[in-house]
C-alpha cells in the first residue's frame, strides 16, 4: 500500500532493528516509521488497523531482544517524540525523550526526584511503561498522567493512580504512550548533580555498561536473593553461547561480545535458568522483552 504523505519521509522497509536496540542484535522490521508528533502516531496506527498489521513500539530498545529473523508488521521508532515543556514543578515530555535528557533538563530548572533514571539508557516512555527504578525509587512515583493511544485509535489520558505501577511493570501495555507528565520536587542543581554522578559512578563500577546488553535479564524473585546473586551462585558468570556471555562483572547481565545472535542469547538464558533452578529451586522470570513472530518458549 501507499503510505500517507505525512509518514512517507519517515518510513523504511526492512529496517534493521539491531540499530534500534542497545543489545545490537536482531533482524529487520517489515516496516518502520519514525513519528514526530502524537498525530503522526495516530495516523500510523490507523494505517496499521486498516491493513491488519501488528504494531510494536521501540524507544532506545534498552530492555529488548529482537529475533534474528526480525518481525512482521509495523514498528514505531518513538525517538522522534522529543517535546519537553515545563509548567512550574511539572514537566511534560514526549515518549521519545531520553532519560538522560529528562535528567539534564529538570536539573537545570532546579527540579529533582529522578535519581531512579540515572544509568538507564532508555527513553522516558519506556521507563514509565516498565516503571524503571530501584533503590533510589521508581519513576511511577513521579508521574501525574500518561497520554497514549489505544488500539482503537482513541487518545486517552490516564492519571497515575490508573497506570497500575508495580515492580518492573504497569497497566500501560494496551497503550502506545506518546507523552508523560511528571511532578517533581525542588532540588539544588549542584547537590542533585553530585548525587546523580555518585549513582552513575556506582553503576559503572558494578555493571558492564561498556558492552552491548539489554540491562538486567531477570526479575528479582520475591522472597529470594537478587537474581544476579542466584545466577552467580549457580556458577554462571562468564558462561557463553556463541557471542553472548553472562557478564563477569554483574551476573544479571548478558552481554554481546561483538557477534552475538538472538539464538545465542536465548540458548544462554535457558542454560542459566536451568542451572539456577537446579541449584536454588527458583525459576527465574525474564525481564528482557523478546520480539518474535513464531512462538518461542523461554
Amino acid at each position: 500500500m501507499t503510505l500517507p504523505a505525512a509518514l512517507r519521509t519517515s518510513a523504511a522497509s526492512r529496517y534493521p532493528l539491531s540499530r534500534a536496540t542497545t543489545f545490537r542484535i536482531g533482524g529487520p522490521a517489515a516496516l518502520a516509521v519514525r513519528p514526530r508528533t502524537s498525530d503522526e502516531v495516530a495516523l500510523a496506527l490507523h494505517v496499521a488497523r486498516t491493513e491488519g498489521w501488528t504494531v510494536r513500539c521501540v524507544g532506545m530498545g534498552s530492555n529488548l531482544l529482537v529475533d534474528d529473523h526480525g518481525v512482521d508488521g509495523l514498528v514505531l521508532l518513538m525517538r522522534g517524540l522529543r517535546r519537553i515543556e515545563f509548567e512550574g514543578a511539572s514537566v511534560t515530555c514526549g515518549a521519545g525523550v531520553t532519560n538522560n535528557q529528562v535528567l539534564q533538563a529538570t536539573r537545570a530548572r532546579g527540579l529533582g526526584g529522578l535519581e531512579c533514571l540515572v544509568g538507564y539508557p532508555g527513553t522516558l516512555g519506556g521507563a514509565v511503561r516498565m516503571n524503571a527504578g530501584g533503590a533510589p525509587g521508581y519513576v511511577g512515583a513521579r508521574v501525574q498522567w500518561v497520554k497514549g493511544i489505544e488500539p482503537s485509535g482513541r487518545v486517552v489520558y490516564r492519571d497515575a493512580r490508573d497506570c497500575g505501577f508495580r515492580y518492573r511493570g504497569s497497566a500501560l501495555s494496551d497503550l502506545v504512550v506518546t507523552e508523560v507528565r511528571l511532578l517533581l520536587p525542588p532540588a539544588d542543581p549542584e547537590e542533585y548533580a553530585l548525587r546523580c554522578a555518585s549513582l552513575r559512578d556506582r553503576k559503572k563500577a558494578t555493571q558492564p555498561l561498556h558492552l552491548p546488553s539489554a540491562g538486567c535479564v531477570w526479575k528479582n524473585p520475591p522472597g529470594h536473593p537478587a537474581a544476579g546473586r542466584l545466577v552467580e551462585e549457580a556458577g554462571c558468570k562468564g558462561l557463553r553461547a556463541g557471542g553472548a556471555e553472562v557478564s563477569t562483572l554483574h551476573a544479571n547481565f548478558i552481554v554481546n561480545r561483538g557477534d552475538a545472535t538472538c539464538a545465542d542469547v536465548l540458548s544462554l538464558m535457558e542454560e542459566v535458568r536451568s542451572r539456577v533452578a537446579d541449584r536454588s529451586g527458583v525459576l527465574l522470570e525474564r525481564e528482557v522483552i523478546h520480539w518474535h513472530d513464531a512462538a518461542v518458549a523461554v
